[in-house]
C-alpha cells in the first residue's frame, strides 16, 4: 500500500467514525429531550413522530397527514422529522408541535430504539432512510410488510395515499380518508420578500428543470415556449427554480432561479395567473397555493402512466396534465405542448 493510499484510507475512516460518533451522541441527546417532553404530557396524551425527511415536494404532498393524525389524536404532541434544509416547510404548520432536524438515519435509529414515542408514522422507504456515511439503512416495517418500494409505489395511488399506506394509517390500495388538498402556511416575511421584487401584475410562472433528468423537457423547447408566449399573450414570464438552463432574449422573460427560498417561491406562484412546469417540487407548491397548473409529464421508470397529486391537481379540477401515455416527457414535441397550453390560456382569456 502506498503512503498516499494509506492516508486516503485513514482519512475516510476518521470521517466515517467521527460521523457515526456524532450521530449516536445526537441520538442519545434526542432521546433524553423527548423523554423530558413526554414526562410533561398529561395522562393519555401521546407523543407521536411523523417521518418525512425529504424531498421538498414530498414533504408538501404529505402535509394533509399532519392534519389527519391531529384529528385522530387531538391532544397528542406531534413531532415531524425532517432534514434541516427543509425545516421551514413544516415549522409554521399548526398541526405540528415540534420539528426535529435529523442529522442522519443512525441518529434516528438510536433515538427510536429508546422506545420513547407512542406512535411512529414512517412516510418513506428504505432509499430515503439511508445514511451513506454510516452505510446504515433504517427500515420501514410497514412498507416492507405491504411490499411498497421505490420501484412500485405509484401502483398504490398518489403520493399522499402512498405515504399514508407506508405509515399504516390507511389500508392498502385505499383512498386518503380526509381532506386531501395541500396547504401551505405562508408568513408575512414571505409576502414582504415577494413585494420587494416588484412582480408584474400579469405573469405566468415556469419551472423548467427538475432534480431528476428523466422528468425534464429539453431546454430548447422551453425557449421556444417562452418566445411563443411572449409574442402571443400579454403576460410576463417568470422562471423559478434552483438554476436555469434557458437562454432567452425577450424582455417579457425574467429569471428568478436561485434568488428565493422555497416558501418565497410559493408566494410568487400564488400570485401568478398560471403555473407551467414539470412533475417536480414546485408543482406541489402550485397545487397548495391554488394556481392553475399545466404539468408536463411522461412515463417515469416503471410507471407509464401515473398521478402523483392529491387535491385539485389530482382530480385535474385545477390542473391539466400535458402528456401522452407511455411517452417520456423529453419526447413531447413543442407543437403538442403548445397546443395544450394554448387551449388553457384561450379559455382563461375568455373568462377573464
Amino acid at each position: 500500500m502506498t503512503l498516499e493510499r494509506f492516508i486516503q484510507l485513514w482519512t475516510h475512516r476518521y470521517k466515517k467514525y467521527s460521523h457515526i460518533y456524532k450521530a449516536r451522541l445526537l441520538g442519545y441527546r434526542a432521546r433524553f429531550h423527548f423523554k423530558s417532553i413526554k414526562s410533561r404530557l398529561e395522562k393519555g396524551q401521546k407523543l407521536i413522530a411523523i417521518v418525512r425527511t425529504e424531498h421538498f415536494g414530498d414533504i408538501i404532498a404529505a402535509e394533509p397527514i399532519s392534519r389527519y393524525v391531529k384529528s385522530i389524536y387531538p391532544d397528542s404532541y406531534i413531532v415531524w422529522f425532517v432534514k434541516p434544509v427543509y425545516h421551514h416547510l413544516v415549522e409554521f404548520n399548526p398541526s405540528v408541535n415540534e420539528v426535529f432536524d435529523e442529522f442522519c438515519a443512525t441518529e434516528r435509529k438510536v433515538l427510536m430504539d429508546g422506545g420513547v414515542f407512542d406512535d411512529v408514522f414512517e412516510l418513506q422507504f428504505r432509499n430515503n432512510n439511508h445514511c451513506p456515511q454510516c452505510d446504515v439503512y433504517y427500515e420501514n416495517p410497514v412498507a416492507l410488510s405491504r411490499d411498497i418500494t421505490i420501484f412500485n409505489y405509484f401502483d398504490y395511488g398518489n403520493l399522499l395515499e402512498v405515504f399514508a399506506q407506508t405509515a399504516g394509517l390507511i389500508p392498502v390500495n385505499s383512498s386518503f380518508p380526509a381532506d386531501d388538498q395541500l396547504k401551505l402556511y405562508l408568513q408575512d416575511a414571505h409576502r414582504k420578500k415577494v413585494d420587494s421584487i416588484n412582480l408584474p401584475e400579469r405573469f405566468i410562472v415556469l419551472h423548467c428543470r427538475s432534480n431528476y433528468p428523466p422528468k425534464d423537457w429539453p431546454s430548447d423547447r422551453w425557449e421556444q415556449l417562452v418566445e411563443w408566449l411572449a409574442g402571443r399573450y400579454d403576460y410576463q414570464i417568470i422562471e423559478i427554480g434552483q438554476k436555469s438552463d434557458l437562454h432567452v432574449k425577450t424582455s417579457a422573460y425574467r429569471n428568478l432561479c436561485g434568488h428565493l427560498s422555497i416558501l418565497e417561491t410559493a408566494e410568487v406562484i400564488r400570485r401568478a395567473a398560471f403555473f407551467i412546469g414539470l412533475d417536480s417540487g414546485p408543482s406541489h407548491l402550485g397545487n397548495a397555493t391554488g394556481t392553475f397548473g399545466m404539468i408536463l409529464m411522461g412515463s417515469l421508470n416503471n410507471f407509464p402512466d401515473y398521478n402523483p397529486y392529491s387535491g385539485r391537481y389530482g382530480t385535474q379540477q385545477n390542473a391539466v396534465f400535458i402528456r401522452r401515455p407511455g411517452v417520456p416527457c423529453s419526447d413531447l414535441s413543442f407543437e403538442f405542448v403548445q397546443e395544450k397550453v394554448e387551449k388553457v390560456l384561450s379559455k382563461g382569456l375568455e373568462t377573464a
